[in-house]
Protein backbone atom coordinates (compact mmCIF):
# COMPACT_ATOMS: atom_id res chain seq x y z
CA UNK A 1 0.00 0.00 0.00
CA UNK A 2 1.30 3.61 -0.72
CA UNK A 3 2.72 6.01 1.22
CA UNK A 4 -0.77 8.78 0.33
CA UNK A 5 -2.94 5.30 0.37
CA UNK A 6 -2.07 4.24 3.96
CA UNK A 7 -2.53 7.98 5.07
CA UNK A 8 -5.91 8.25 3.63
CA UNK A 9 -7.19 5.29 5.80
CA UNK A 10 -5.98 6.23 8.88
CA UNK A 11 -7.93 9.75 8.99
CA UNK A 12 -10.77 7.73 7.89
CA UNK A 13 -10.01 5.07 10.89
CA UNK A 14 -9.62 8.42 13.01
CA UNK A 15 -13.03 9.84 11.74
CA UNK A 16 -14.70 6.44 12.97
CA UNK A 17 -13.75 6.51 16.04
CA UNK A 18 -14.33 10.83 16.88
CA UNK A 19 -17.89 10.00 15.29
CA UNK A 20 -18.28 6.81 17.56
CA UNK A 21 -17.38 8.73 20.32
CA UNK A 22 -18.94 11.35 19.93
CA UNK A 23 -21.96 9.06 18.94
CA UNK A 24 -21.43 7.08 22.50
CA UNK A 25 -21.48 10.59 24.40
CA UNK A 26 -24.15 11.79 23.08
CA UNK A 27 -26.21 8.92 23.88
CA UNK A 28 -25.14 8.67 27.55
CA UNK A 29 -25.38 12.26 27.92
CA UNK A 30 -29.04 13.05 26.61
CA UNK A 31 -32.03 12.65 28.06
CA UNK A 32 -34.52 10.40 26.87
CA UNK A 33 -37.70 11.54 24.77
CA UNK A 34 -40.73 12.69 27.12
CA UNK A 35 -38.57 13.00 30.59
CA UNK A 36 -38.49 16.37 32.37
CA UNK A 37 -35.34 18.65 33.26
CA UNK A 38 -35.73 20.71 36.07
CA UNK A 39 -33.74 23.74 37.22
CA UNK A 40 -33.94 25.20 41.04
CA UNK A 41 -36.68 26.16 42.17
CA UNK A 42 -35.67 29.16 44.63
CA UNK A 43 -33.32 31.90 43.60
CA UNK A 44 -30.51 31.53 45.92
CA UNK A 45 -26.92 29.95 46.47
CA UNK A 46 -27.15 26.36 47.46
CA UNK A 47 -24.49 25.90 50.21
CA UNK A 48 -24.77 29.83 51.27
CA UNK A 49 -28.01 31.29 51.37
CA UNK A 50 -30.37 28.53 51.30
CA UNK A 51 -30.08 24.80 52.20
CA UNK A 52 -31.57 21.12 51.01
CA UNK A 53 -32.90 19.64 54.60
CA UNK A 54 -35.04 17.28 53.30
CA UNK A 55 -35.17 14.62 50.19
CA UNK A 56 -38.18 12.71 48.87
CA UNK A 57 -38.51 9.57 51.07
CA UNK A 58 -37.75 5.82 49.13
CA UNK A 59 -38.42 3.13 51.76
CA UNK A 60 -42.11 2.12 51.43
CA UNK A 61 -41.60 0.88 55.02
CA UNK A 62 -42.18 2.67 58.06
CA UNK A 63 -39.19 3.91 58.11
CA UNK A 64 -37.52 6.14 56.02
CA UNK A 65 -34.57 6.74 53.54
CA UNK A 66 -33.55 9.33 50.93
CA UNK A 67 -32.12 8.49 47.65
CA UNK A 68 -28.46 8.48 48.85
CA UNK A 69 -29.67 6.10 51.60
CA UNK A 70 -29.36 8.63 54.33
CA UNK A 71 -31.97 9.80 57.19
CA UNK A 72 -32.18 13.10 55.82
CA UNK A 73 -35.86 12.88 55.18
CA UNK A 74 -39.31 11.55 57.55
CA UNK A 75 -41.51 8.62 56.75
CA UNK A 76 -43.94 9.10 53.91
CA UNK A 77 -42.31 12.70 52.33
CA UNK A 78 -43.09 13.20 48.95
CA UNK A 79 -40.57 16.25 48.01
CA UNK A 80 -37.51 17.99 48.13
CA UNK A 81 -37.35 20.71 50.93
CA UNK A 82 -35.26 23.91 49.64
CA UNK A 83 -35.15 26.23 53.15
CA UNK A 84 -33.88 29.36 54.21
CA UNK A 85 -32.01 30.13 57.70
CA UNK A 86 -34.81 32.37 59.47
CA UNK A 87 -37.48 33.87 59.31
CA UNK A 88 -35.97 37.19 58.76
CA UNK A 89 -34.38 36.00 55.64
CA UNK A 90 -38.47 35.68 54.75
CA UNK A 91 -38.63 39.07 54.70
CA UNK A 92 -36.20 39.33 51.91
CA UNK A 93 -38.44 38.41 49.29
CA UNK A 94 -36.54 35.13 48.05
CA UNK A 95 -38.38 34.34 45.41
CA UNK A 96 -39.96 30.40 44.14
CA UNK A 97 -39.69 29.81 40.21
CA UNK A 98 -40.85 27.74 37.94
CA UNK A 99 -38.29 24.70 37.40
CA UNK A 100 -39.46 23.79 34.06
CA UNK A 101 -41.92 25.80 31.53
CA UNK A 102 -45.90 24.73 32.00
CA UNK A 103 -49.29 25.78 32.85
CA UNK A 104 -50.76 26.54 36.12
CA UNK A 105 -53.79 23.88 36.70
CA UNK A 106 -53.54 24.73 40.72
CA UNK A 107 -52.93 27.38 43.02
CA UNK A 108 -53.97 28.86 46.63
CA UNK A 109 -52.75 31.98 47.89
CA UNK A 110 -54.87 32.68 51.41
CA UNK A 111 -52.88 30.89 54.23
CA UNK A 112 -51.55 32.78 56.83
CA UNK A 113 -47.57 31.49 57.83
CA UNK A 114 -47.22 30.08 60.86
CA UNK A 115 -44.80 27.69 61.78
CA UNK A 116 -46.29 24.11 62.99
CA UNK A 117 -44.79 23.06 66.38
CA UNK A 118 -47.75 21.43 68.13
CA UNK A 119 -50.59 19.31 67.02
CA UNK A 120 -52.99 22.17 67.56
CA UNK A 121 -51.03 23.65 64.56
CA UNK A 122 -51.43 20.43 62.72
CA UNK A 123 -55.13 20.76 63.24
CA UNK A 124 -55.33 24.14 62.49
CA UNK A 125 -54.12 23.51 58.45
CA UNK A 126 -55.97 20.02 58.46
CA UNK A 127 -55.99 19.24 54.24
CA UNK A 128 -53.82 22.34 53.99
CA UNK A 129 -50.41 20.99 54.12
CA UNK A 130 -49.06 22.47 51.15
CA UNK A 131 -50.53 25.57 52.91
CA UNK A 132 -49.94 28.18 49.68
CA UNK A 133 -48.63 26.81 46.55
CA UNK A 134 -48.60 25.90 42.90
CA UNK A 135 -49.07 23.49 40.62
CA UNK A 136 -47.52 23.23 37.07
CA UNK A 137 -48.50 20.64 34.40
CA UNK A 138 -45.98 20.03 32.07
CA UNK A 139 -45.88 17.82 29.15
CA UNK A 140 -45.54 14.20 28.57
CA UNK A 141 -48.07 13.63 31.70
CA UNK A 142 -44.99 16.08 34.49
CA UNK A 143 -46.50 17.80 37.32
CA UNK A 144 -44.32 20.18 39.60
CA UNK A 145 -46.02 21.26 42.45
CA UNK A 146 -44.25 24.55 44.88
CA UNK A 147 -45.43 24.26 48.61
CA UNK A 148 -45.23 26.78 52.19
CA UNK A 149 -45.39 30.12 49.95
CA UNK A 150 -45.82 33.23 51.88
CA UNK A 151 -49.11 34.15 52.10
CA UNK A 152 -50.74 36.98 49.45
CA UNK A 153 -47.14 36.22 47.53
CA UNK A 154 -48.28 33.84 44.76
CA UNK A 155 -47.59 35.91 41.43
CA UNK A 156 -49.49 33.63 38.66
CA UNK A 157 -53.02 32.85 37.68
CA UNK A 158 -54.66 29.38 37.12
CA UNK A 159 -54.47 28.82 33.35
CA UNK A 160 -51.34 30.88 32.81
CA UNK A 161 -48.19 29.83 31.08
CA UNK A 162 -44.67 29.94 32.71
CA UNK A 163 -41.35 29.67 31.90
CA UNK A 164 -38.41 27.97 33.56
CA UNK A 165 -37.49 30.24 35.95
CA UNK A 166 -40.88 33.00 36.11
CA UNK A 167 -41.58 33.97 39.76
CA UNK A 168 -44.07 32.11 40.96
CA UNK A 169 -44.19 33.55 44.47
CA UNK A 170 -42.22 34.27 47.83
CA UNK A 171 -40.70 31.37 49.77
CA UNK A 172 -42.63 31.23 52.90
CA UNK A 173 -44.01 28.91 55.83
CA UNK A 174 -47.39 28.73 55.34
CA UNK A 175 -49.49 25.13 55.80
CA UNK A 176 -47.45 22.17 57.60
CA UNK A 177 -43.86 23.79 57.69
CA UNK A 178 -41.68 23.74 60.43
CA UNK A 179 -39.28 26.15 58.81
CA UNK A 180 -39.10 28.68 55.93
CA UNK A 181 -38.86 26.79 52.94
CA UNK A 182 -40.24 25.73 49.37
CA UNK A 183 -41.20 21.89 49.09
CA UNK A 184 -41.19 21.04 45.61
CA UNK A 185 -43.03 17.37 44.50
CA UNK A 186 -42.30 15.88 41.27
CA UNK A 187 -45.26 13.72 39.74
CA UNK A 188 -45.36 11.28 36.49
CA UNK A 189 -48.62 10.74 35.68
CA UNK A 190 -49.72 11.15 39.33
CA UNK A 191 -47.18 8.99 40.88
CA UNK A 192 -44.47 10.85 43.17
CA UNK A 193 -40.99 10.91 41.31
CA UNK A 194 -37.34 11.71 43.03
CA UNK A 195 -35.44 13.84 40.80
CA UNK A 196 -32.61 12.80 42.15
CA UNK A 197 -33.28 9.08 41.08
CA UNK A 198 -35.29 9.45 37.62
CA UNK A 199 -37.65 6.95 36.43
CA UNK A 200 -34.84 4.45 35.70
CA UNK A 201 -33.61 4.23 39.22
CA UNK A 202 -29.70 3.07 38.89
CA UNK A 203 -27.68 2.08 41.89
CA UNK A 204 -28.76 0.83 45.47
CA UNK A 205 -27.44 3.77 46.79
CA UNK A 206 -27.22 7.80 44.91
CA UNK A 207 -28.21 9.48 42.15
CA UNK A 208 -29.96 7.89 39.28
CA UNK A 209 -28.70 6.71 35.88
CA UNK A 210 -30.60 9.84 34.80
CA UNK A 211 -31.65 12.42 37.34
CA UNK A 212 -33.97 14.59 36.16
CA UNK A 213 -32.10 17.66 37.51
CA UNK A 214 -30.08 19.89 34.69
CA UNK A 215 -26.62 18.42 35.02
CA UNK A 216 -25.93 22.54 36.35
CA UNK A 217 -27.94 22.30 38.81
CA UNK A 218 -26.81 18.67 39.68
CA UNK A 219 -22.97 19.75 40.28
CA UNK A 220 -24.41 21.90 42.80
CA UNK A 221 -25.88 19.70 45.06
CA UNK A 222 -23.16 18.38 46.66
CA UNK A 223 -25.12 15.61 49.31
CA UNK A 224 -24.58 16.59 53.27
CA UNK A 225 -26.72 14.53 55.35
CA UNK A 226 -26.19 17.15 58.27
CA UNK A 227 -25.79 20.67 57.75
CA UNK A 228 -24.46 23.63 60.06
CA UNK A 229 -26.72 26.59 59.75
CA UNK A 230 -24.82 29.07 62.25
CA UNK A 231 -22.93 29.64 65.41
CA UNK A 232 -22.10 32.56 67.50
CA UNK A 233 -22.45 34.16 70.85
CA UNK A 234 -25.69 35.42 72.84
CA UNK A 235 -25.96 36.66 76.53
CA UNK A 236 -28.42 34.38 77.50
CA UNK A 237 -29.63 31.25 77.54
CA UNK A 238 -29.98 30.54 73.71
CA UNK A 239 -33.92 29.25 73.20
CA UNK A 240 -34.61 28.17 69.19
CA UNK A 241 -36.94 30.64 68.55
CA UNK A 242 -34.55 33.18 68.79
CA UNK A 243 -31.99 31.52 65.89
CA UNK A 244 -35.72 30.43 64.21
CA UNK A 245 -36.24 34.63 63.77
CA UNK A 246 -33.26 35.61 63.33
CA UNK A 247 -32.93 37.71 66.24
CA UNK A 248 -29.68 36.57 67.39
CA UNK A 249 -27.45 36.02 64.81
CA UNK A 250 -26.09 39.81 65.18
CA UNK A 251 -25.62 40.07 68.67
CA UNK A 252 -22.34 41.32 69.56
CA UNK A 253 -20.98 40.48 72.86
CA UNK A 254 -19.04 43.59 75.32
CA UNK A 255 -16.55 43.84 78.02
CA UNK A 256 -20.06 44.65 80.08
CA UNK A 257 -21.73 41.47 78.95
CA UNK A 258 -24.41 39.65 81.92
CA UNK A 259 -22.75 36.69 80.54
CA UNK A 260 -21.07 35.38 77.52
CA UNK A 261 -22.68 31.88 75.85
CA UNK A 262 -21.36 30.67 73.05
CA UNK A 263 -24.07 28.25 70.44
CA UNK A 264 -23.98 26.17 67.35
CA UNK A 265 -26.85 25.34 65.37
CA UNK A 266 -27.42 22.54 62.91
CA UNK A 267 -29.99 20.06 61.04
CA UNK A 268 -30.93 16.45 60.06
CA UNK A 269 -28.68 15.14 63.32
CA UNK A 270 -28.84 11.21 63.50
CA UNK A 271 -29.03 9.27 66.59
CA UNK A 272 -25.78 8.76 68.38
CA UNK A 273 -24.38 12.03 67.19
CA UNK A 274 -21.77 13.56 69.68
CA UNK A 275 -22.68 17.57 69.84
CA UNK A 276 -19.62 19.82 71.54
CA UNK A 277 -20.11 23.30 71.88
CA UNK A 278 -17.59 25.10 73.95
CA UNK A 279 -16.44 29.07 75.00
CA UNK A 280 -12.86 30.10 74.87
CA UNK A 281 -11.72 33.35 76.13
CA UNK A 282 -8.18 34.65 75.66
CA UNK A 283 -7.12 32.74 78.59
CA UNK A 284 -8.32 29.14 77.13
CA UNK A 285 -11.40 27.15 76.97
CA UNK A 286 -14.22 28.73 79.92
CA UNK A 287 -17.08 26.77 79.63
CA UNK A 288 -18.00 23.89 77.57
CA UNK A 289 -21.09 21.71 76.65
CA UNK A 290 -21.77 18.04 75.31
CA UNK A 291 -24.74 15.82 74.58
CA UNK A 292 -25.43 12.45 72.65
CA UNK A 293 -28.55 12.36 71.14
CA UNK A 294 -31.23 9.77 71.92
CA UNK A 295 -32.87 10.00 68.89
CA UNK A 296 -32.96 11.57 65.21
CA UNK A 297 -33.33 15.53 65.24
CA UNK A 298 -34.48 17.39 62.41
CA UNK A 299 -32.56 20.59 63.93
CA UNK A 300 -30.50 20.99 67.05
CA UNK A 301 -28.95 23.88 69.47
CA UNK A 302 -26.53 23.29 71.98
CA UNK A 303 -24.96 26.07 74.14
CA UNK A 304 -22.45 26.76 76.19
CA UNK A 305 -21.59 29.68 78.33
CA UNK A 306 -20.60 31.77 81.95
CA UNK A 307 -21.55 34.70 83.85
CA UNK A 308 -19.16 37.82 83.68
CA UNK A 309 -16.39 37.54 86.10
CA UNK A 310 -16.03 40.45 88.43
CA UNK A 311 -14.74 43.34 86.59
CA UNK A 312 -15.64 42.67 83.81
CA UNK A 313 -14.85 40.38 80.62
CA UNK A 314 -11.22 40.62 79.77
CA UNK A 315 -10.47 42.56 76.29
CA UNK A 316 -9.47 39.90 73.60
CA UNK A 317 -10.51 37.12 71.61
CA UNK A 318 -13.35 34.73 72.27
CA UNK A 319 -14.02 32.05 70.14
CA UNK A 320 -17.36 30.05 69.81
CA UNK A 321 -16.28 26.66 68.75
CA UNK A 322 -19.06 23.86 67.69
CA UNK A 323 -18.47 20.32 66.47
CA UNK A 324 -20.62 17.40 65.74
CA UNK A 325 -19.13 13.54 66.19
CA UNK A 326 -20.71 10.66 64.08
CA UNK A 327 -19.33 7.58 64.43
CA UNK A 328 -16.34 8.83 65.84
CA UNK A 329 -15.39 11.11 62.89
CA UNK A 330 -15.83 14.87 62.66
CA UNK A 331 -18.80 15.51 60.46
CA UNK A 332 -19.07 18.91 61.51
CA UNK A 333 -16.35 21.33 63.13
CA UNK A 334 -16.82 25.11 63.00
CA UNK A 335 -15.66 27.69 65.34
CA UNK A 336 -16.53 32.40 65.05
CA UNK A 337 -14.33 34.63 67.10
CA UNK A 338 -14.94 37.76 67.79
CA UNK A 339 -12.79 40.64 69.48
CA UNK A 340 -13.98 42.11 73.27
CA UNK A 341 -12.64 45.21 73.66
Amino acid sequence: MSQKRRFAVGIIAVAVILAVGAGWYFFRDSRPPGEIELSLPIACTLGEDCFIQQYVDLDPSPAANDYNCGSATYNGHKGTDFRIRTLADVTRDVPVIASAAGRVTALRDDVADHLVKSEADRAAIKDKDCGNGVVLTHSGGWQTQYCHLREGSVAVKKGAEVQRGDRLGFVGYSGNAAFPHVHLSLRKDGKAVDPFRGIDGGPACGEGSVPLWSPQVLAQMRYEPSKLLGIGFSDAAVKTRQLETGSLQAFVPSTSSKALVSWGWAINLKKDDLIVTALHSPQGEIARNTTTLKSDKAQSILFAGKKRPAGGWTPGRYRAVFSIVRDGKALIEAEQAVEID
